[in-house]
């Protein structure tokens, strides 16, 4: 009996990562005709994927016209209101340090007459409405409905729902009455993006927090749609087979071979733009033999992060080894992510002595391979202008319970951050007990089988959406 054709669109490197690499495509063919819309051209992945057994098409880009680009960020304004998330005012105060008093005044009162709005009888329905209306009106949805035909979908899992493309690909699927599962790219993703305007049949997350805040938000996130399966990406971490040897690591990475390494991981630049003074900082720290002067700082930018902020600063270091983890990249974010490209961020978490990052996914990482976790929480620029907010975003609900956990070392200001990385190289062993519960707490799992449930999920959203009488197989 044929299987059922489930639409998968990859929207980043880390959609290839989590449904190729982790092994979810192969399972998930067992019950399953994979179709595969990818957001980039790649003849190599592609070849690939169609390999692995998959059809592949390419993903329409999102086109959004200016009427409803205003619609949706009154969506958003209403979605951060009802979702009542903590991170709303971090936000908001972290926004202002780039707005003049005109700019924060006229934003308030914009925000308080839509709220008042809202609060009116058939206020949010009304913006329902017409939010609906100007998306099929206003984007290039009519395309992407007709594009989706050659899809030929009897159901869709989708990574990034709050992505455009796939948002748009998802909404024509709906209207076609397709059922729908999402297995939650990032923990940070449920309370950090915006409005999700699908409604999915099965949610498959991280920890109970993400279930939380779906339940809290969206009304068809009832229980029993929804499932803590773990984190995939994190797998590889406990397959030995991932890791070089230390010899190996230095060599590839152009390492000398004897000295402690910091391995210190950029962030995206709107969270932190000042972030790389801390790099810098770390540097000089060496220089000045505040650290040993046999450390080197092995810099990773993220993989779509802008490396040109960055440049200043790494043309004055002098004990800091830059890795780009993306070189190959036509866009950022869109990278081909193979074995290769895992193997080495895992020796690189595995190696390092101490990690450095600003409330990054990293320290998740990093705590697994129990190495001391940093985290700068300041800004010593000369205007200082981001000091309340580099603090704050250790506050952000999804990052919480990493700050509450005693696994991170927060530091407000440059004399601690040169003294947490000196405990963290002579004392490795202290917080490791804060580092097992933020991983607890975060991860659910840590047994490397997270994939594995994220299989019998999408197994069970099949069998109960679409019907078990057309399977054959068994996921896992």
């Amino acid at each position: 009996m044929a299987k059922p054709r489930l639409v998968i669109p990859l929207s980043s490197q880390f959609a290839v990562r989590y449904v190729l690499r982790t092994g979810l495509l192969h399972q998930i063919r067992e019950v399953a005709d994979p179709v595969i819309c990818l957001a980039w051209k790649d003849a190599a992945l592609e070849t690939e994927l169609q390999e692995m057994g998959a059809e592949v098409h390419p993903l329409t880009a999102a086109k959004w016209g200016r009427s409803f680009h205003r619609w949706r960020s009154y969506i958003n304004v209403w979605h951060v209101k009802r979702m009542a998330s903590p991170s709303a005012g971090i936000w908001e105060r972290r926004a202002d340090t780039k707005r003049t008093l005109s700019q924060k005044v006229r934003r308030r009162v914009r925000q308080k007459a839509l709220e008042t709005w809202f609060a009116l009888p058939g206020g949010v329905e009304g913006l329902l409405k017409r939010e609906e209306k100007l998306f099929w009106e206003d984007t290039n949805a009519q395309k992407v409905l007709r594009d989706s035909e050659a899809l030929r979908a009897d159901a869709a899992l989708s990574l990034a729902p709050f992505l455009p493309a796939e948002e748009m690909l998802l909404r024509g699927l709906a209207k076609k009455n397709v059922p729908m599962c999402t297995s939650i790219l990032s923990f940070d993703n449920v309370s950090t993006r915006g409005w999700i305007p699908v409604d999915f049949d099965r949610y498959l997350v991280w920890n109970h927090y993400n279930a939380s805040e779906l339940a809290r938000t969206y009304a068809r996130a009832t229980a029993d749609r929804v499932e803590v399966v773990g984190a995939p990406q994190f797998d590889f971490y406990s397959d030995p087979s991932y890791l070089w040897s230390e010899t190996e690591w230095r060599r590839e990475m152009r390492l000398p071979a004897q000295g402690p390494v910091i391995l210190f991981g950029g962030g995206f630049y709107s969270c932190a733009p000042h972030e790389p003074q801390f790099l810098l900082q770390l540097d000089q720290a060496i220089e000045r033999k505040e650290l040993p002067e046999d450390t080197v700082i092995l810099f990773r930018n993220h993989p779509v992060d802008p490396i040109e902020r960055w440049r200043p600063v790494l043309s004055r270091t002098k004990h800091t080894v830059h890795d780009d983890p993306t070189p190959n990249g036509k866009a950022l974010g869109t990278t081909n992510m193979k074995r290769y490209d895992i193997e080495k961020l895992a020796s690189c978490l595995c190696h390092s002595k101490v990690h450095v990052n600003v409330a990054s996914t990293m320290t998740i990482d990093g705590s697994i391979f129990d190495r001391p976790q940093v985290g700068p929480a300041y800004d010593d620029t000369p205007n200082g202008i981001s000091h309340q907010s580099s603090q704050e975003l250790y506050l952000q609900e999804h990052y919480l319970p990493i700050a509450k956990s005693g696994g991170v070392a927060i530091c407000r200001s440059r004399e601690e951050l040169i003294q947490a990385v000196r405990e963290g190289l002579e004392h490795p062993e202290k917080r490791a007990e804060g580092r097992r519960r933020l991983i607890q707490e975060i991860c659910t799992f840590n047994d490397g089988k997270a994939t594995d449930r994220v299989a019998r999920g999408v197994r069970t959203f099949l069998e109960q959406s679409v019907g078990a009488e057309r399977f054959v197989g068994s996921a896992v």
